[in-house]
């Protein structure tokens, strides 16, 4: 059985396991996040589906969409430019007020920046998208995932298998900063903060995903509509639609294959078997993925940052750059 038959049929069981779901996107106004939801939204009988993104037509667009696609379902946008850590905290304190329980957290913000873009917050706009916004939603969403009823679940779409050598002198890429660069403490920070928050909150997934080459409007609108169209013709015969995408990502939002580290156990309720965690564990609670589910960590990489306790330096740096963005109470 192939990896994406395995995944439909997986899906095809959730429904019966849980009838209700309540999910929140970041960034999911286009591409990825887009065409999960909207696969979400046909998999689980009466979802809660919030969009978290800039685009407001695009919002009000994709929410017409999901009531067409399950008018069981409640979905609703929230505008907010995720580049701002105290817009993030508006964002999460409008969904508190709405939700006692978060059962997945799916985050996809970010963009292909060629040049550092600092915010009016001091940071470099895509790192805040692509790590900062994403840790401090899950910093104050934390207790809504801990009430969850069925494990909840938080997947960060990025570049899992892409991690590299960071300094925890460079952390915030305000001492060093290139493409490349700001690539590899993208993928690896979010690695190994997913390990730590695993660590520190057993009772929820953490899960770091590259996604794939996947036909997209990333391209043109980082690159500019003739580029962007080049570089996507060019990447077609190795890339997967956002269907695709979409299947395979809500397979791994609610596939029992990835317990958080205080449910594992011999076998998974969808006949998939538990997952092999980042700490080289079955079933441990953090885990990095290929678009297919597959385990892509590095093990010697992600030793080697354990033995220098860089999960543990790299948390108290987040939370030392919240403090400094938004005060000393936050």
């Amino acid at each position: 059985m192939d990896s994406l038959h395995r995944a439909r049929q997986a899906n095809t069981t959730v429904g019966g396991r849980r009838s209700s779901l309540v999910a929140v996107f970041v960034g999911g106004t286009s591409g990825i996040g887009e065409a999960t939801a909207k696969e979400l939204a046909q998999t689980i009988e009466a979802p809660t589906i919030y969009l978290v993104g800039r685009n407001g037509s695009a919002g009000s667009r994709i929410i017409a969409d999901l009531n067409m696609l399950n008018p069981r379902g409640r979905f609703e946008f929230i505008k907010s430019d995720v580049s701002l850590l105290r817009e993030v905290d508006a964002a999460c304190q409008e969904i508190q007020t709405k939700e006692r329980i978060v059962d997945l957290l799916f985050m996809t913000p970010g963009h292909l920046a060629t040049r550092k873009n600092d915010t009016v917050e001091g940071l470099d706009n895509n790192h805040v998208l692509r790590y900062y916004a994403r840790m401090r939603f899950i910093y104050n969403l934390l207790p809504q995932l801990e009430a969850a009823k069925f494990p909840a679940r938080v997947i960060s779409v990025l570049a899992a298998g892409r991690e590299g050598d960071i300094d925890e002198s460079n952390f915030d890429l305000q001492v060093s900063f290139s493409f490349g660069i700001a690539a590899t403490y993208g993928a690896t920070m979010n690695s190994l903060a997913m390990e730590y928050l695993a660590t520190k909150h057993p009772a929820v997934t953490f899960i770091h995903i590259f996604p794939g080459v996947v036909q997209t409007p990333l391209m043109k609108s980082s690159f500019g509509y003739i580029l962007g169209s080049a570089i996507g013709l060019m990447t077609k015969l190795m890339s997967i639609s956002e269907k695709e995408s979409g299947e395979r990502n809500v397979f791994i939002a609610t596939s029992t294959a990835y317990p958080p580290a205080t449910r594992a156990g011999n076998l998974s309720a969808d006949g998939v078997g538990f997952a092999v965690a980042s700490t080289g564990k079955i079933g441990g609670g953090s885990y990095l993925l290929d678009y297919d589910g597959k385990d892509v960590t590095n093990q010697t990489l992600m030793r080697s940052y354990r033995e220098r306790e860089y999960l543990t330096k790299l948390w108290d740096h987040t939370l030392d750059i919240f403090q400094r963005v938004l005060g000393p109470n936050t």
